[in-house]
């Protein structure tokens, strides 16, 4: 629950007796108009250049005082009731769109220094003054483009560029880059938030709307300018916390830092994937509802030592100010801030009558300073929140009061309102489920409460009276622990994650949830009312459907390419399914899992209409069990497989033309080609180590087309061989570096350890069935792909995993887990 969400409990206001108001009031729309034109301005805007922003700033600013002057005419200065419904909304829209559009004008959105245009068409380096406007962060990054590549620390930060070097002299800028540079091009002082430094560095624009504009990769050390800026108090009241609760037993020790103040570094791939899996993971970022904690928190305080109503509120918005300067002053966290700011003005004035008008205002504010935000997931979902609880969450509460007590009435609307508004966003970034994120966060949120006030307390608490700080730490760090527990718990139940229907019938389905909620709820009455009545609401479903699309990543509506996808690890249980992406020729299928309807809906929902090329890999049920799930709807061109036994029983397989593709048994040496996909067998090799089934494995490695990309991307799939024949082809110099591994025989221990060495991939794949009985993925396994930073990814956790090509690099989606798997 992000933005305003938090505080917007306060908006199911509370009678005396404890119960929620049973009728709340109609919900104040009219600040939808001023939305909708903030929010399209800014998505436009921030992809044109200067002289257009300047013409429609310009151009909107006459409409809105057109709009103005229509309103006060009629009654000598007063706005006239009959032209209102009229010029009020479309002027109201216009103000809010040339507000951010003057904003765009004024901070230079739209102009980029000459210098760095011409180096990002040539090529050249350029040098360049930076400044930072956050901390590096460091990651361990393989150049997937390099044959001979090695892991290695890298640094990312964003920054502003203050001059560039051009035609020998230095010209001034304030245009946002990202800067990139590897650890040994790091100075030997340690580098911060607010550091500025001087590179030569190549430059890469950056894609239309995008917040930094360039895209600069050092091209030799970086030089401080200037003495670096010395670590100031709220860092060192950070760093002392995370170092206290660095004591506290797992998962609490890992999880206490960001759910305080957003710090995930001590979270590692397992627990952050259990908290998303469970609809937790909202809980360790800064957001609205940590500030509302915090300034509920304090603003009580203030009532019970007496402080009238405007002192209380000043003493709770310096606490706010404060916990923002603790936190980090960070984009994320001062819009955190400043929704909470005006959302508790307007719940003090009002008491929670307006609470929609506020959260539209905030919005609209945020979106003058800083118009990026919204093409920003985060801010869509922190917006849709917030409203959700206020439209929704008010009634369902009152209803399910009914039938529940007032505490678990107002927990349960919270929650389900939030995850239903919520919905639609969340489906596009990821077309999954969170099944039990309802309950999840209403078993955890008696403790958010204690964990957030208590932690941020023990933060300033450490600093004066460090054993006082310390009980302070672990009376935040147990039901932080149960909060971790709760999440790995709820993450392992079955069908955690379920799959939600993919493009346009998945984005309509969830919008229709929404619709269909706000029916039930009575907000919306399609068949009763005059026919004026009718007609306006179908004028404001019109502007609403606007207002949601803008919402919406536009892409989500549009079919994706053939080339959004390049390889697919399918969850077929306990086996392997693996699609790669043909072009025009449809997919190549390695093994086909064990049952051919989970086969079948992978190829479905991957839209594969076509095989060009089947391979069985080896001849067990869990790798060619669902071979006739590939042809029941599909032609499939080529069928190959490998098999211990010679002349072995070959596979067969009926497509959907009736056509009975040969079976051909292929060895080590054999290559081919379909479509996009070029294949060559590395092994087994005649006359190799042979210990069973296992060892007949093809081992195949694919080199893949990608549009745009002058580099293919490689992909090694691996069958079930063990660590002998592996070794043994790895021994002859048959296995090299790859993009994408395929991890042989489920992760199992005997499947070997030093292909991830020598494959050095930027991803592995281990496809495996939930609670297998074989123990799979084994530690050794995942020991090794962690020692050679590879990011291990398992259809167990994740369901069905999608490895996809942004047009920058790899980028990896999934799908949700499905069911336990037998053995």
């Amino acid at each position: 629950m992000g933005g305003l969400a938090g505080l917007m409990q306060a908006a199911l206001a509370r009678r005396s007796n404890g119960e929620p108001d049973r009728e709340p009031g109609r919900v104040d729309l009219r600040g939808c108009w001023a939305l909708a034109g903030a929010w399209s301005a800014a998505l436009g805007g921030v992809q044109l250049g200067q002289l257009h922003q300047v013409f429609w700033a310009v151009g909107l600013w006459l409409l809105a005082g057109a709009g103005l002057l229509a309103l006060l005419r009629p009654r000598h200065g007063r706005l006239g009731p009959a032209v209102t419904p009229s010029f009020a909304a479309p002027a109201l829209c216009c103000a809010a769109a040339a507000l951010v559009f003057t904003q765009l004008v004024l901070t230079g959105a739209g102009t980029n220094p000459d210098a760095l245009e011409e180096a990002a068409r040539d090529g050249s380096p350029v040098r360049i003054q930076l400044a930072f406007t956050e901390a590096p962060r460091a990651s361990m990054q393989t150049d997937r483009f390099s044959e001979d590549a090695r892991p290695h620390r890298q640094f990312t930060v964003d920054a502003r560029a203050l001059v560039v070097a051009g035609n020998g002299r230095w010209r001034v800028s304030g245009v946002p880059v990202r800067l990139s540079w590897p650890e040994s091009g790091s100075p030997r002082i340690p580098l911060a938030g607010g550091s500025t430094v001087e590179v030569l560095a190549t430059v890469a624009a950056s894609e239309p709307g995008d917040r930094q504009h360039f895209w600069l990769n050092a091209a030799a050390g970086l030089e401080p300018v200037g003495n670096p800026p010395a670590p100031g108090v709220f860092q060192a009241m950070r760093e002392r916390f995370v170092s206290a609760a660095a004591v506290l037993p797992q998962p609490a020790r890992a999880l206490l830092p960001g759910m305080v103040f957003g710090d995930r570094s001590g979270m590692d791939e397992a627990l952050g994937e259990a908290m998303k899996v469970a609809g937790l993971s909202h809980l360790s970022a800064v957001s609205g509802a940590n500030c509302a904690m915090v300034l509920g928190f304090v603003m009580s305080l203030g009532r019970l030592l007496g402080l009238g109503r405007l002192p209380t509120l000043g003493l709770g918005l310096a606490a706010l100010l404060g916990f923002v300067f603790l936190v980090g002053y960070e984009p994320s966290v001062l819009r955190a801030a400043v929704m909470g700011t005006i959302a508790a003005v307007g719940l003090h004035a009002s008491r929670g009558r307006n609470a929609l008008a506020a959260l539209l205002l905030a919005v609209v504010l945020l979106l003058a300073t800083d118009p990026w935000l919204a093409g920003e997931p985060a801010f869509q979902l922190s917006v849709l929140a917030t409203a959700g609880i206020v439209v929704i969450g008010r009634r369902m509460a009152a209803g399910l009061n009914r039938w529940m007590p007032a505490i678990l009435a107002e927990g349960t609307a919270i929650a389900l309102a939030s995850q239903i508004a919520c919905l639609p966003v969340l489906v596009v970034l990821n077309p999954a489920f969170s099944l039990y994120s309802v309950p999840a966060n209403l078993l955890v949120s008696p403790f958010i409460a204690l964990i957030t006030v208590a932690g941020t307390l023990a933060v300033v608490v450490l600093m004066i009276f460090p054993l006082a700080g310390m009980a302070l730490v672990w009376v935040a760090g147990m039901p932080t622990m149960l909060v971790g527990l709760v999440g790995t718990w709820i993450a392992a139940l079955p069908g955690a994650l379920r799959p939600w229907p993919v493009g346009v019938a998945g984005v309509l389905l969830a919008w229709g949830i929404v619709l269909g909620t706000l029916v039930a709820l009575g907000h919306v009455h399609p068949s009763t009312g005059s026919w004026r009545s009718r007609t306006a609401l179908a004028a404001q479903g019109v502007v609403t459907g606007v207002l949601l699309g803008l919402l919406l990543p536009v892409t989500a509506l549009v079919p994706a390419p053939v080339v959004d996808w390049l390889v697919v690890a399918c969850d077929v249980g306990q086996g392997d399914g693996l699609l790669i992406n043909a072009g025009d020729a449809g997919a190549v299928v390695v093994d086909t899992g064990r049952t051919p309807e989970d086969i079948a809906a992978c190829l479905q929902r991957m839209r594969v209409r076509k095989v060009a090329a089947l391979f069985i890999t080896h001849r067990h049920a869990d790798h060619d069990g669902g071979i006739s799930g590939v042809g029941e709807r599909r032609p499939v061109e080529d069928l190959y497989y490998s098999a211990a036994d010679d002349p072995a029983d070959p596979p067969r397989l009926t497509d959907s033309r009736g056509t009975k593709p040969t079976a051909s048994q292929l060895g080590s040496g054999a290559t081919g080609r379909a479509g996009t996909v070029d294949w060559r067998v590395l092994g087994p090799i005649p006359h190799g180590v042979f210990t069973g089934e296992n060892d007949a494995s093809l081992v195949i490695r694919f080199e893949v087309e990608v549009p745009g990309n002058p580099r293919r991307i490689s992909i090694l799939a691996t069958g079930d061989m063990e660590d002998e024949a592996m070794g043994q082809l790895i021994d002859q110099g048959l296995i090299g570096h790859a993009d994408v591994l395929k991890v042989s025989h489920h992760g199992a221990e005997n499947g070997g350890v030093r292909t991830a060495s020598i494959v050095r991939p930027a991803v592995a794949l281990i496809s495996v069935g939930r609670e297998n009985t074989y123990g799979h993925p084994s530690d050794t396994a995942l020991r090794a792909l962690e020692e050679n930073h590879v990011v291990a990814l398992r259809t167990d956790i994740r369901g069905t995993i999608i490895v996809g090509w942004d047009g920058k690099g790899l980028a990896v989606s999934s799908l949700g887990p499905g069911p336990a798997s037998g053995p």
